[in-house]
């Protein structure tokens, strides 16, 4: 599982202002095989570039924007949230901590954040 260099995902584009109507992950296997550990935290950022110095939004599952649904197949939701950001493309990976300290990235990909006209 080492090698293991996650899933690329783009989220469907969404306009400034709007509200994100959330992402629920069931579970997380890998090669066909359950996780041998539980899910303990989850984090998400969303970046201008992967090498931007800080993060234009931030989720996490202590501070309740991610709810980890069931610990024990990894599943989670990433709550709705208001889409506060400048419309742009962005780059984003889902970042999780296992109960044993091992972060992982299995999810990654683009979101687009388009204009919105009526303000």
């Amino acid at each position: 599982m080492s090698d293991y260099l996650g899933v690329q995902y783009d989220l469907p584009a969404c306009f400034k202002g709007d509200t994100f109507p959330g992402l629920t992950v069931t579970g997380i296997t890998v090669n066909d095989a359950a996780m041998t550990s539980t899910l303990a935290s989850v984090r998400m950022q969303f970046r201008t570039t992967a090498n931007a110095s800080s993060a234009s939004k931030s989720l996490t599952s202590a501070g309740g924007d991610i709810t980890i649904d069931d610990a024990a197949a990894w599943g989670f939701t990433v709550e709705p949230f208001s889409i506060d950001i400048a419309a742009r493309e962005y780059v984003y990976d889902i970042e999780t901590t296992d109960s044993g300290g091992t972060v992982r990235t299995y999810l990654y990909g683009t979101f687009r954040v388009k204009q919105d006209v009526t303000r």
